[in-house]
């Protein structure tokens, strides 16, 4: 268990910790199988009472856990994380999470560590095996089968061949799935049912050599491989020939480790939450005053659950009767199963949903139609076209400017010979072709005004073969200039053309994790930047580059929108308390109003 919570932490030297874990599935599979068959050969075993001692081990402690979980989510995550923290809770209820989180990459993705919820999978797998290994040997018993080793064998042999077949091309499934995790608590069986033998203090000590070698050499981000081997073997041995009158079994028998072994429990599922809930609330890796201070409050949790929780329970001291047992246990985990699917279902949210409306003016900062024309009979005075960053500005254009037309296309820059499709697709097919839809729409309705915004600053192509020119604002500057000056002699030539630049984008103004600048703009942090260096503003090269466009070819104006969003050492994120962005490059409406009121200021009337 030390070397799990280690691993968790984040400590320098235990980045093979997770190896704990396939340690507890053996000694768990050890365990399990020798109360059966010690039922088993007495005559007493029954089902219903081993899954009522299972859930009395596992279930008092684990609902509290998922409900505290809940609360210290619901008070610090954004949203999404809150959906994705409800998905997981709602699996945990029964026994599934595995399988959740295989569906995404665990413990393979870059912000594993933000899963409060992550642990539970293992105790899912453990869960399912306890539910299918009793039922399987009771029948094997009761079909006369009293050498039960080799059964165990030949199904953990199967079991790792299919882990070790699928842990290449398949790695989620087979580092989280039960049938590819079998094997290791059936080797923890095998243990128990293989006939007690003379015991070597010398595999005792090659055991505990191969246990520490796992810590060493396993790697995360491989598991799970050949060399998962090494510390599920060694606690093979460990289990067969580890005992008090050798100096390993002595050294295992301390009280130190036996107290921790104890509350291991406990401590498992306390530490991971406490742990995932520091790194995000501080938006990355906590010092390390903060990590040590969630991992004494884990211990300090695991031992209270073990004389608080689990021995009363265990005892009969609370829920002493079976019925109790069951309605606490039914009552609890459809709790976490219903508020679970209230919050996946986008049903409950949490406490920043609140936050996050009122500083991005949500929902009015969600994307807007990408095509309007006012009907016929009435004039157009302008006609704003461009990608996503166009449609940006649709509504304050028409608050400010009166209403106008709109042509956009998210994601597609188009104009005469580039385009930023990089390979054939009908989306960059029908990209090619939308510059040319704006040249009809001009000339048809008369348009005198073609207003133009674009993140300009991409890497471009050419959309007959898909030659790479470059960006936009380096060796694809040319190109780019070429295609300006097409699209003008597309148009009528009374038609005046505004460019509008590229916004900065805010993508370096959070941590380096999934949807950084939103967590943290939505947590509203104290540590939360306000502002970003203006060299890192997408649109610091491109912009001036348009701006000496504009100045050198008559009918065009240009307005840099980093005007009004920057002052000349760095960018804001955040103006007079609100968000000027709502994703990493998008503005707000509040945003966008800024960018428009001061460009009209500039250029005029339209």
């Amino acid at each position: 268990m030390i070397p799990v919570v280690l691993f968790h932490a984040g400590t320098p030297g235990f980045g093979g910790g997770f190896v704990g874990v396939d340690v507890f599935f053996v000694i768990s599979g050890y365990l399990i199988s020798g109360v059966i068959l010690s039922d088993l050969k007495q005559g007493r075993f029954s089902l219903a009472d081993f899954y009522e001692r299972r859930a009395r081990r596992i279930l008092p402690a684990l609902i509290p856990m998922l409900l505290a979980s809940l609360l210290c989510a619901w008070l610090v995550m954004i949203p999404d994380d809150f959906r994705r923290f409800a998905k997981g809770m709602g699996a945990s209820a029964v026994f599934a999470s595995n399988m959740m989180f295989a569906r995404g990459s665990g413990y393979f993705d870059d912000d594993e560590g933000f899963e409060p919820l992550l642990h539970t999978w293992s105790l899912s797998v453990e869960e399912q095996f306890y539910i299918l290994f009793p039922a399987l040997v009771m029948l094997l018993w009761w079909a006369g089968q009293r050498r039960l080793h080799p059964w165990f064998a030949a199904v953990a042999a199967l079991s790792l061949t299919g882990c070790l077949a699928l842990a290449g091309s398949h790695q989620t499934i087979a580092f989280y799935y039960l049938p590819t995790r079998a094997w290791e608590l059936l080797l923890g069986a095998f243990c128990m049912a293989l006939p007690q033998g003379r015991t070597n203090p010398w595999l005792a000590l090659s055991g505990l050599s191969l246990v520490l070698a796992g810590l060493a050499f396993v790697e995360a981000a491989s598991a799970p491989d050949w060399r998962l081997m090494l510390p599920v073997l060694g606690t093979a041995l460990l289990l067969r020939h580890a005992r008090p009158d050798n100096a390993v079994g002595s050294m295992l028998s301390l009280r130190p480790l036996v107290a921790i072994g104890s509350a291991s429990y406990g401590l498992y599922l306390w530490h991971n939450p406490l742990l995932a809930f520091a790194r995000y609330q501080w938006l990355g890796t906590p010092p390390i005053w903060l990590t040590a201070a969630a991992v004494a409050f884990s211990v300090l949790l695991g031992f209270g659950s073990l004389h608080l929780v689990e021995r009363p329970v265990r005892e009969r001291r609370m829920l002493a009767s079976r019925k109790a047992l069951a309605a606490f246990c039914i009552a609890g985990l459809a709790l976490c199963l219903g508020i679970g699917a209230a919050g996946a279902f986008g049903k409950l949210e949490p406490a920043s949903a609140a936050r996050r409306n009122a500083l991005l003016a949500y929902p009015a900062a969600l994307p807007q139609p990408v095509e309007h024309m006012p009907p016929a009979g009435v004039p157009v005075p302008y006609i704003l076209f461009g990608d996503s960053h166009a449609r940006q500005y649709v509504h304050v254009l028409a608050a400010r400017a009166g209403e106008g037309a709109m042509l956009t296309q998210a994601g597609c820059f188009s104009l005469p010979g580039v385009t930023n499709y990089s390979y054939a697709s009908s989306e960059a097919s029908a990209c090619v072709e939308h510059y040319t839809a704006l040249a009809g729409l001009v000339r048809q309705r008369a348009i005198p005004v073609v207003i133009i915004a674009n993140r300009w600053d991409r890497a471009l192509f050419d959309p007959s073969d898909f030659h790479r020119f470059g960006r936009a604002s380096r060796d694809g500057w040319p190109r780019l200039e070429a295609a300006l000056d097409q699209l003008r002699a597309s148009l009528p030539a009374a038609t005046r053309i505004v460019i509008i630049g590229s916004v900065p984008t805010a993508a370096s103004a959070g941590p380096e994790m999934v949807g950084g600048y939103m967590r943290c703009l939505a947590l509203v942090n104290a540590r939360c930047p306000q502002h970003l260096p203006r060299e890192d503003a997408e649109g610091y090269r491109i912009n001036p580059l348009l701006s000496r466009y504009a100045a050198t070819h008559p009918g065009v104006r240009f307005f840099d929108p980093q005007e009004v969003l920057c002052g000349p050492q760095a960018c804001d994120i955040v103006q007079h308390g609100k968000a000027l962005y709502f994703d990493d490059t998008h503005l707000t409406p509040h945003g966008a109003d800024r960018v428009i009121a001061r460009m009209l200021e500039r250029i005029g009337p339209i």
